[in-house]
């Protein structure tokens, strides 16, 4: 999910703005029109490897996603502050394509990102005969309007999801009718309706109340890393941006009793844990997809690492999917 707002800054401003989500979360800069790009052309190299797969309202995804964070430039980097001029430097738009042609030969069929990025490289992976699904993250316009989940359906989306800070915020004020109006919107226009969180108390009011979202994303990740939050830190994103997951064990126990398809989110601490180790985690503790920022010279080991990790799993939630 982008960084580039603080969730306790949200849930202020949220409060404040009263009946709709604040006008902070249209704040991004407006997204320019694209020019034709540089990049690999042609059809695409051959598949190299399949990776395995879950389904989400019967259609079919591989559990490996990948995460449309490092592509957007949105860096959890702790206190580095030149870490997304470096991303956005290095993923060139030929980068970019070939990132989306790697993750496709070694069986990833499915990358998440925000529908306001736009996805002109998507767009372009397609024409060269890139089978790769997309599932848009979406928030409220600043005139409260679902414009953003119109965009994302118009765009070719497969599914669409709340971002986690817009839905950690409207459970806060209490407005879960919101979320519910969001998920028959998504419904509306033919695609997967899910919500995204960061913290616990979203799932839990959402199942609460019978909202019944086809998916959630939610973030699991151990405290196994050297910047962990410490006693006492429970800020769900980290009071120094440094924690996704402020109780991985009570996130384990609620994820075991719902019923619906989780992907995990921030598996590995925005970089902090070995793929193998959050990898593991993630699926041990019940997810049935994981979402993962990936370069692209990540992505055939990962992939790798993935095949291996669900070949030898101990695991006790069923499978949702």
């Amino acid at each position: 999910m982008s960084a580039s707002l603080n969730r306790r800054q949200f849930v202020k401003a949220a409060v404040v703005a009263g009946a709709t989500v604040p006008a902070v979360l249209g704040a991004e800069p407006p997204v320019s029109p694209t020019p034709p790009m540089a990049g690999p052309t042609g059809p695409l190299a051959p598949v190299q490897g399949t990776l395995p797969k879950g389904k989400i309202q019967g259609m079919e995804f591989s559990r490996l996603m990948l995460g449309g964070n490092l592509i957007g430039g949105y860096a959890h980097s702790r206190d580095l502050a030149y870490v997304s001029h470096l991303m956005k430097r290095y993923n060139t738009d030929a980068k970019i394509l070939e990132t989306l042609e790697l993750a496709e030969i070694h069986g990833i069929t499915v990358i998440n990102s925000w529908v306001q990025d736009g996805i002109a490289h998507l767009q372009q992976h397609w024409k060269r005969g890139g089978k790769m699904k997309w599932i848009a993250q979406v928030r409220i316009n600043p005139n409260g309007d679902f414009g953003q989940i119109q965009k994302a359906a118009d765009l070719g989306a497969s599914a669409i999801h709340v971002t986690g800070d817009v839905a950690d915020a409207l459970v806060a004020q209490g407005k879960l009718d919101v979320i519910a109006r969001l998920l028959d919107f998504i419904r509306e226009r033919q695609c997967i309706a899910g919500v995204g969180a960061h913290g616990l108390a979203t799932i839990v009011e959402c199942e609460k109340a019978k909202l019944n979202p086809d998916f959630y994303v939610k973030t699991l990740h151990s405290h196994a890393y050297h910047t962990a939050p410490k006693p006492g830190e429970t800020d769900d994103l980290g009071r120094y941006d440094n924690s996704w997951c402020s109780d991985p064990e009570a996130v384990v126990d609620v994820m075991f009793t719902v019923q619906k398809p989780w992907i995990a989110f921030k598996v590995l601490a925005a970089g902090a844990i070995p793929p193998a180790q959050g990898f593991r985690y993630a699926f041990e503790g019940g997810a049935d997809f994981i979402l993962v920022g990936m370069f692209d010279w990540q992505i055939a080991e990962d992939a790798q690492l993935t095949r291996e990790v669900l070949a030898d799993l101990k695991r006790v939630r069923p499978w949702r999917s």
